[in-house]
């Protein structure tokens, strides 16, 4: 037997992935432990090349390796029909035949199972679930048939989209088909060693029917469904599926179909629930990562079909995790709405930075921990997390719900909703102590200062304004010309991370507190008597003069102008011409204003190891693109202007309409808002700014340990810690390429399973969701934070650079930060399902006249790309006016 076309189970030992691919490794390997599986062969990649030799010389190759991935569609049958007409070589032929004389006895009644292997599937990073191959019942004379069939799949367009949006080569293809002896299951399905619903660790989650599996893998009826912990064994849930066909094989090979076959009675018992609980929990520790299984029972016998990791969950580091069946904490995931709003993981470096500032401003000041268990806030797993468990010593998830309303609805939905019982500490926070009273009056002290300039703002605010602005503009002139880049880095970070903490708190914050308070203050002032002079206050609301953020993309959209659409053709050639000064002198003077005044800024700006538009002008061009055929009088600075005429012209109405002391009250907030109300985004710019400069610090250490060749690119420093950089100091010889590895081996797994972080995890990985809604059948219902009507299509983004936003979509985002700011011009509206009336995106969204709608779960998955929608941002509806139309891609 030819080990290189052919490798037999038992007895293979640890395979290679790239010869028999990684659905046949978890077999071989599940098969040496012990486990059930049943015998079988690998015909292996070897095997296959000498057709994928054939099929790469054939014009239909040739015309695909040119051809946009639209055009597949059409090419891929005809690679395809090439498969039946492939020949078996001497050397195939042969193991062919050792492959029937294994496992062919006796020959007449033998069944096989034909499986694909690919080596890219059934991998953590891809499963590729769906899209090759499966015979089943097959007949000895029938194996070749299938083999071929199973290699044709390798060439199915599904096979080579999936490839291409994992970051696979889609014409580099390769194969192995696995061949067992057939199960006659008598019930058989899936399995899941981590609830997928739920992400709960300790709940294993079964689907079954009778007969074979194919109708449960398939999606073909609805199966029984079971939900069984694992650590007692318990069943917590059982539901009766509708099990409309079963699959079971012929007497003549191939298989038959059964209608409504037994389809009131539940298939498993609570003895095999627990058996197949108790294999998951076995193949899950052997192979080291969450899978689900392929499984079926056969006279009473427990067989294992197919084992592959769970692409698609959310892990947990060792330090957020408690042990199976203990209490359980809860997290909520602060890096989402609480002013960071981003949707990455952080880099180390972020990390071991927001370990130390809460060191530095939450231990020494208040002697509150940071850790996972004990903390209130810490860092972990690529966020920021606050442990609810603890917070709930301090108040109710009511309050808390209510704190978090104005930022993230959602969330406090879902706080509302928990059982303090369930999830509070059971032990008393250690910081917990008459101290904490003392450390809180010492904290007030240090920042009184905050309060001072509150009250001169409140009391004499154009004298407030002008030492907020002196001061403002003494901040950016000392933190991008005045720091001294010889210091130390950690002595860098910690010492101007001080300096930025102090003048926020008492410059910065005290404007914010005042322009936001003087803006919801109006509806108070007004009351709630008059439909028409609420709408008044609410124009009030709107039209802020100095917001940061909004002046950027007002400045975007100028230098969008000075650009020619066939400029954008080309983004590398354009950045490089803006590189190089090589573009008239309007524009680049227009452009070194830009980035004098935003430079630091850019997507996923609150990480240090993000670039910024002054590292790669691309970032910012790419952003400008998006602006091109910007409505002239629809674009950010004319709405912008028009808002402010509307709330000078609603303040002017409501000061005819309103009695003497309301008057009073409304001249003061008007004034304040006027003066303060456009701060709403200055902190963040100032900690960005405070971020950049230690970006840049950290850049001179990474080119340094370029140079002495300790790391491959500067780049990598923001993988590296504080700690890690001091110790490469005084150790010549430590690895940091190793040291680099380790401290980005957990963050590899979360760009690898997380497509979005919940917003509340416990510490064994359920997720926590809002209560349902009641909503009619072609509606969503949300949070309404920015009034306005749109109908247009779809566009789904999970990162501001996946896709452009055309003029007229409906944007549709887990959360946003600055960086997403231009593509709000093109959109007609914005649905974000993590925010609220003071998140940035709502911010953006009023000041750009655009309607806005929070707080829907789970939006990423209720709409699609295309779909035509209503939004209607005064009353929080979107209403689905038509479903998208096929693409040859699929949906995203």
């Amino acid at each position: 037997m030819d080990s290189n076309l052919i490798v037999p189970f038992p007895g293979a030992g640890r395979a290679d992935i790239a010869q028999v691919g990684g659905k046949a490794a978890s077999l071989i390997r599940m098969l040496d432990a012990g486990l059930p599986v049943p015998p079988g062969a690998v015909l292996t990649t070897e095997f296959f090349q000498p057709w994928f030799e054939r099929i790469q010389a054939s014009d239909a190759w040739n015309e695909l390796v040119g051809a946009e991935p639209s055009q597949w569609a059409d090419i891929c049958p005809r690679l395809k029909e090439l498969s039946p007409g492939l020949p078996f070589s001497p050397s195939q032929q042969q193991a062919l035949d050792d492959l029937k004389r294994r496992l062919a006895e006796p020959a007449k009644e033998v069944r096989f199972a034909v499986r694909s292997s690919s080596p890219e599937e059934d991998l953590e990073t891809a499963s590729f679930a769906g899209g090759y191959e499966t015979r089943l019942g097959v007949s000895p004379d029938g194996l070749a048939d299938a083999i071929r069939r199973c290699f044709a799949s390798s060439l199915d367009e599904r096979v080579f989209v999936y490839k291409r949006e994992n970051g696979l080569d889609p014409l580099s293809p390769r194969i192995a088909v696995i061949v067992q002896k057939q199960v006659a299951s008598d019930i058989s399905g899936i399995g899941f060693s981590l609830n997928p619903m739920t992400n709960d660790f300790d709940e294993a989650l079964v689907e079954a029917n009778w007969g074979l599996g194919e109708s449960v893998v398939a999606g073909q009826v609805s199966p029984d469904r079971f939900v069984v912990d694992k650590v007692s064994q318990r069943v917590i849930d059982r539901q009766v599926g509708a099990k409309e066909a079963s699959i079971w094989l012929g007497r003549e090979g191939g298989t038959v179909e059964r209608a409504s076959h037994r389809s009131e009675e539940l298939t498993l018992a609570d003895a095999q629930l627990a058996e197949l609980s108790d294999a998951m929990s076995r193949i899950e520790e052997l192979l080291g990562t969450p899978t689900d299984i392929e499984w079926a029972y056969a006279n009473g016998r427990l067989h294992l079909l197919q084992a592959r990791p769970i692409t698609a969950y959310v892990p947990l580091p060792p330090e957020m995790l408690t042990q199976p069946g203990k209490r359980r904490r809860l997290y909520m995931d602060a890096a989402l709405s609480k002013g960071m709003t981003t949707n990455a993981p952080f880099s180390p470096m972020e990390l071991d930075w927001g370990t130390e500032f809460l060191s530095a401003f939450i231990d020494e000041l208040l002697g509150i921990e940071h850790s996972a268990e004990k903390g209130l806030i810490f860092f972990a797993g690529g966020r920021m997390y606050m442990n609810f468990s603890n917070m709930l010593w301090l108040s109710s998830p009511k309050r808390l719900a209510k704190a978090s309303l104005a930022t993230d609805p959602l969330m406090a939905r879902i706080l509302a909703s928990i059982d303090p019982k369930r999830y509070r500490a059971l032990d008393r926070p250690p910081w917990m102590r008459l101290r904490l009273l003392w450390s809180f009056l010492k904290t007030l002290w240090l920042v009184r200062g905050m309060f001072r300039n509150m009250l001169r703002a409140f009391l004499a605010p154009e004298r407030a304004d002008e030492i907020f602005r002196r001061e403002a503009a003494a901040y950016e002139e000392d933190f991008c010309r005045n720091l001294d880049y010889s210091l130390p880095l950690a002595e860098f970070s910690r010492n101007y991370g001080i300096e930025m903490m102090s003048r926020l708190f008492v410059v910065t914050m005290p404007a914010l507190a005042v322009g936001i308070g003087a803006a919801q203050a109006v509806d108070r002032i007004v009351g709630r008597k008059s439909a028409e002079l609420q709408a008044l206050a609410q124009k009030m609301q709107l039209g802020f003069e100095g917001n940061v953020v909004v002046d950027m993309g007002i400045a975007m959209s100028r230098l969008a102008k000075l650009l020619k659409p066939q400029d954008f053709e080309d983004l590398d050639e354009l950045a490089r011409r803006v590189g190089s000064r090589r573009m008239p002198d309007e524009f680049l003077r227009a452009w070194d204003d830009f980035i004098a005044r935003y430079g630091w800024r850019g997507p996923l700006e609150m990480d240090q190891a993000s670039p910024r538009y002054a590292d790669d002008p691309k970032i910012a061009l790419r952003q400008m693109s998006f602006m091109t055929d910007e409505d002239e009088a629809f674009g950010p600075e004319a709405v912008l202007r028009r808002h402010v005429e509307e709330r000078r012209e609603a303040y002017d109405i409501l000061m005819s309409r309103l009695g003497w002391l309301r008057r009073r009250l409304l001249r003061r907030a008007h004034r304040l808002i006027e003066l303060f109300a456009g701060t709403r985004d200055t902190p963040k710019h100032q900690m960005v700014l405070y971020k950049y400069a230690v970006r840049k610090r950290a850049l001179i250490e990474g080119r340094r340990l370029l140079e002495e060749g300790r790391l491959d690119s500067a780049d990598d420093i923001f993988d590296l810690t504080l700690g890690d950089i001091k110790a490469a100091q005084s150790q010549p010889s430590l690895d940091l390429r190793q040291v680099r590895r380790e401290r980005t081996r957990f963050l590899k797994k979360l760009e690898a399973h997380v497509t979005q972080f919940p917003q509340v995890i416990d510490s064994r990985g359920r997720i926590l969701r809002p209560p349902p809604r009641q909503e009619r059948p072609g509606e969503l219902s949300g949070i309404g934070v920015s009034a306005g009507t749109a109908i247009g299509p779809v566009k789904l983004l999970r990162t501001p650079h996946e896709k452009a936003v055309e003029k007229g979509d409906v944007l549709v985002a887990y959360t946003t930060d600055p960086g997403w700011t231009p593509l709000f011009v093109n959109a007609s509206a914005i649905v974000l399902e993590v925010g609220g009336i003071l998140q940035h995106g709502a911010v953006i969204a009023r000041e750009y006249g655009k309607p806005c709608i929070v707080g829907i779960d789970s939006i990423m998955t209720k709409l699609q790309d295309g779909q035509q929608v209503e939004v209607d941002g005064s009353t929080g509806l979107i209403r689905i006016l038509q479903q998208a139309r096929p693409t040859a891609e699929g949906a995203d």
